[in-house]
């Protein structure tokens, strides 16, 4: 009984001390409970004493590879526990039911993807007001984007946009959709984003979720336009200042998150 008691003792004292070592690594990378890290760390203990027992079997010791396993793996399950979480955070519910709560750090209602509904014609700004929007929310906490919802929460319907695509339904506007993300804010980015549709009132209305992302996602209106970094503050989406982009972006994912940044 006895050895049993210890034995519980050392390996959640191999979890806290993991688990805290993995929310040092990746600070604010994660937001998750000290619980949650604690079993992350059991998690990579365990794999750490699999590796270190196959070792021994075969009369070697293989202490470094052992523990190495045990942080990666450590890291490897906050990293996933973390990214589960943030997707149970966004909101659920029908479109109705969103539309009700209205506007807000996860919401966001665009009437249209392309058609401008004062000149009742095609508008780029319309649809980099769309990639803005999901940049913004991939920036932040995620969110939901409804497309075909009006400001005021009236449905409008996706229906205006489908003559100025190639073809009048769902299918064609999703490929155009994701074809125009892959453009602005990059495929690795776009593929994290989910698109759905539903209809509501008679009308189709395009429902597009992003979750958080794992690493900063910049914009890129034009060939010739620099990139820029957009965050959900609030119930709207703001640009950031260069300072305030690199502050935001070490404070959020880490200097890591620096390399490679585009110019």
């Amino acid at each position: 009984m006895a050895y049993q008691t210890w034995a519980i003792l050392v390996a959640i004292g191999l979890g806290l001390g993991l688990g805290g070592l993995g929310r040092l690594l990746l600070r604010n990378r994660i937001r998750l409970s000290w619980s949650d890290a604690v079993v992350a760390g059991l998690l990579g203990a365990a794999c750490g004493s699999v590796v270190g027992g196959i070792g021994r079997s075969a009369g070697r010791q293989l202490p470094v590879v052992a523990g190495a396993v045990a942080v990666a793996v450590t890291v490897a399950a906050l990293l996933g526990m973390d990214r589960w979480q943030s997707r149970r955070r966004l909101p659920r519910g029908t479109v109705p039911e969103l539309v009700a709560g209205g506007e807000s750090h996860h919401v966001e209602f665009k009437s249209s993807a392309r058609y401008n509904r004062h000149s009742r014609q095609r508008d780029e700004r319309v649809e980099q007001v769309i990639a803005k929007s999901l940049a913004g929310f991939l920036n932040a906490e995620g969110g939901i984007l409804l497309i075909g919802v009006a400001d005021d929460g009236a449905i409008t319907g996706i229906e205006d946009d489908y003559p100025l695509i190639k073809g009048p339904t769902r299918d064609h506007f999703e490929l155009w959709l994701r074809d125009m993300l892959v453009a602005c804010i990059g495929a690795p980015a776009c593929a994290t984003v989910q698109v759905s549709f539903t209809a509501v009132d008679g009308h189709d209305v395009c429902v597009v979720t992003a979750p958080p992302a794992a690493h900063p996602v910049f914009l890129r209106a034009g060939k010739s336009q620099p990139v820029a970094l957009y965050v959900r503050v609030g119930n709207s989406t703001r640009e950031l200042a260069l300072d305030d982009a690199l502050s935001y972006c070490v404070d959020r994912w880490g200097r890591q998150a620096l390399r490679g940044r585009p110019g």
